[in-house]
């Protein structure tokens, strides 16, 4: 009997200590001003992920950016923090595909530019050059730069916008200029309200409305330039340190995509749009005034941008992708037609 009560009571004792799946906690580095829409994007897909995984991953964030925003992937890498998020223009010789859908004329709206890149990286960019060095979570775009003057005469003609001395945003925008023998001053946006507010330029391209807020831009701004389509549309990756994303049971791993990918790109790129309009309002109601594009303003600026274009297609050759068809079906999963 004896025998017996020990026996139950050895049982009693194992159940109670039998091991119990431990917490896992990554620590995402958000590293735009509070101000901006994707700290709710980050809280959002934090909690669907906690939800998903049923309490075994947390997401816990910085008190404050922990890395210059170029610096993003290396400090993931580095183990300074587990998630982050960074422009696809910083990672351009190590992600060069991922600069493709921010060349100029091809998105008008962000939350469908987000779905469709995320939808032709895994159909045209994974299988050939996946994303380097980290697991990614998810891709976005935001709501698209246009082109401010800061003088009360709006930028409409070819012939104005050569006469300025203009800031632009790395990459397509500066580039863009550079075609039309300007010399941009080109740095990282959260620069552009240093070189507004010193007058060292006298008008901005490629950044969006809410973004120019954000960095102190608005203030200064007279007009927009509003084409049809965003000179360029930023895109972003979201990415997790590859060890603690192996370290995951594959259970969590499959709950944590689950709840990313395509539904991330989605949060993102909607919030993106959403704080677009509410910044553009509130230019507006302080007197910023928005110009639809000369047409034929426009049409020079497309033909402009066809070096940029053509670049593009050699890399794609280099890795065995049909640029072309990659960004028709880029156009085509946003719902525009190509013109």
């Amino acid at each position: 009997m004896l025998k017996k009560i020990a026996g139950l009571m050895v049982m009693g004792l194992a159940l109670n200590i039998a091991p119990v799946q431990a917490k896992t906690t990554l620590l995402f580095n958000v590293f735009v001003p509070r101000s901006n829409n994707f700290h709710e994007v980050a809280r959002q897909w934090a909690q669907e992920v906690e939800k998903a995984t049923n309490g075994e991953v947390a997401i816990q964030f910085t008190a404050g950016n922990m890395a210059p925003p170029p610096e993003q992937l290396e400090a993931v890498n580095s183990g300074v923090f587990d998630i982050a998020f960074m422009a696809n223009i910083f990672i351009k010789n190590k992600a060069p595909l991922l600069q493709a859908t921010m060349l100029p004329w091809l998105v008008d709206e962000s939350e469908n530019a987000s779905v469709a890149l995320w939808r032709v990286y895994k159909k045209h960019i994974e299988p050939k050059a996946p994303f380097p060095d980290a697991h990614l979570l998810g891709l976005f775009h935001n709501a698209g730069g246009q082109m401010a003057s800061l003088t009360d005469t709006p930028i409409n003609n070819v012939e104005e916008l050569k006469s300025r001395k203009m800031w632009a945003l790395p990459g397509p925008p500066a580039d863009l200029l550079k075609e039309l023998g300007s010399s941009p001053v080109a740095t990282p946006a959260v620069q552009v309200g240093e070189m507004v507010s010193r007058k060292i330029v006298s008008g901005y391209t490629g950044i969006a409305p809410e973004i120019a807020r954000d960095y102190k831009a608005g203030p200064y701004t007279k007009s927009f330039t509003w084409f049809p389509r965003a000179i360029t549309s930023t895109s972003f990756s979201i990415f997790v340190n590859k060890d603690k994303w192996n370290a995951l049971s594959e259970k969590n791993r499959e709950a944590i995509m689950s709840v990313s990918g395509e539904k991330l790109a989605a949060m993102g790129g909607a919030a993106s749009y959403n704080e677009m309009q509410i910044a553009l309002k509130e230019m507006k109601d302080n007197g910023v005034k928005v110009i639809p594009a000369d047409a034929s303003f426009y049409a020079e600026l497309q033909k402009a941008a066809e070096p940029q274009f053509e670049a593009m297609r050699e890399i794609g050759m280099q890795v065995g992708v049909d640029m072309d068809a990659m960004l028709d079906d880029f156009m085509k999963e946003s719902g525009i037609t190509k013109k």
